[in-house]
């Protein structure tokens, strides 16, 4: 079998339709409310949906007519243009280098003192706990702090079930299962690698099995 690299990149501006929100209705209710918080910080262990959430927002956001912007703390540094947008998504803000730090808290007075715009944060801790600049610490607790809880195995595996049936897979348990185990836990990438696991049953002529899921993470390369 060849080398099998995994490109498990969330989807480019997720929708709030295909986020499962069992546990987190409150969150959508605030993020897709029309006369709410303007300033709301999410929190929650890696893997749970934060990045779903803020990218499905944006989209949200574009289909209203509104200027917004996405920006990843991991990545390229705050640009100062992007206060110019009216909807503004900052993740990874635990991430942030001390000059973007500086730069998010300017975002923050600026659509304070402007009357108009939101701002979508979010990070691994609560505000308090964050290792950023006192002020900017401060900043994120006036608004709206949510937690976003993460899935449990059963709601995981409730997920993985109605994916591989909308896609007329027969999938025994057990693979789930194993997966669970022996894959990387988060929903995006289990899913992507049901996905993978349909295309190389096709392609080799053999059913879904535990055997081949292990042959297949012997060979898979994730890609963060």
């Amino acid at each position: 079998m060849d080398q099998l690299v995994l490109d498990l990149t969330p989807t480019p501006l997720p929708a709030f339709d295909n986020f499962l929100a069992e546990r987190n209705r409150e969150v959508i209710t605030a993020l897709t409310a029309t006369e709410g918080e303007r300033f709301i910080y999410l929190w929650g262990e890696p893997g749970c949906g934060k990045t779903h959430l803020l990218q499905a927002w944006i989209a949200h956001a574009e289909r209203l007519g509104r200027a917004a912007i996405y920006l990843d703390g991991k990545g390229d540094h705050l640009p100062d243009f992007a206060r110019e947008a009216s909807f503004i998504a900052v993740d990874h803000v635990d991430d942030l280098a001390p000059d973007d730090q500086i730069m998010l808290f300017s975002f923050y007075n600026s659509l304070k003192e402007g009357g108009e715009g939101r701002l979508l944060m979010a990070g691994r801790k609560p505000p308090l706990a964050l290792s950023v600049r006192d002020d900017l610490r401060t900043r994120l607790g006036w608004g709206l702090v949510l937690e976003v809880k993460a899935l449990s195995d059963d709601d995981k595996l409730a997920a993985l079930r109605s994916h591989a049936a909308n896609r007329q897979l027969s999938i025994p348990d057990d693979v789930y299962r194993y997966l669970l185990t022996h894959w990387r836990r988060d929903l995006t990438s289990l899913i992507a690698m049901i996905d993978m696991l349909d295309r190389y049953s096709l392609a080799l002529r053999r059913p879904i099995t535990v055997p081949l899921v292990k042959n297949v993470l012997q060979t898979a390369t994730p890609e963060s």
